[in-house]
């Protein structure tokens, strides 16, 4: 009997030992500003962020606060060219915010000819997409 309370007491200290000693795991990324405008749903936000590839994070981190939501609409259209679709994304929003900035009406031809112009000469963000 004596013999199984130190053996049960030496297994509980090595557990316990192990458990201190083994270093942490690696904590992930977490959720960039401007993901999710309701703080009281921060799990489910956190959650959705931990499901995210690498290259979706790239292309979400690594735009404007006000573009982020392109690349989110591409995931959740199940886009299967995720960069081009955020690359035409982005073309489409920064002509538009151009344009307006020039004083065009939004749905004038001058604002759809001055998007046409902006998009010719639009260096795209993330480049070597198949578009």
């Amino acid at each position: 009997m004596k013999y199984l309370v130190q053996i049960c007491l030496a297994l509980g200290i090595a557990v316990t030992f192990t458990l201190f000693v083994t270093p942490e795991p690696a904590q992930a990324q977490p959720v960039p500003d401007c993901i999710d405008s309701d703080d009281s749903r921060a799990q489910n936000t956190a959650a959705w962020w931990g499901r995210r590839t690498a290259e979706e994070k790239r292309l979400i981190t690594e735009l404007e606060c006000q573009e982020r939501f392109i690349p989110m609409v591409c995931i959740f259209l199940w886009e299967p060219d995720l960069r081009a679709c955020t690359n035409k994304g982005v073309a489409e929003y920064r002509a538009d915010k151009a344009c307006s900035a020039k004083g065009h009406a939004l749905l004038s031809e001058a604002h759809v000819a001055c998007k046409e112009d902006f998009k010719r000469t639009f260096s795209p963000p993330f480049a070597g997409s198949t578009s």
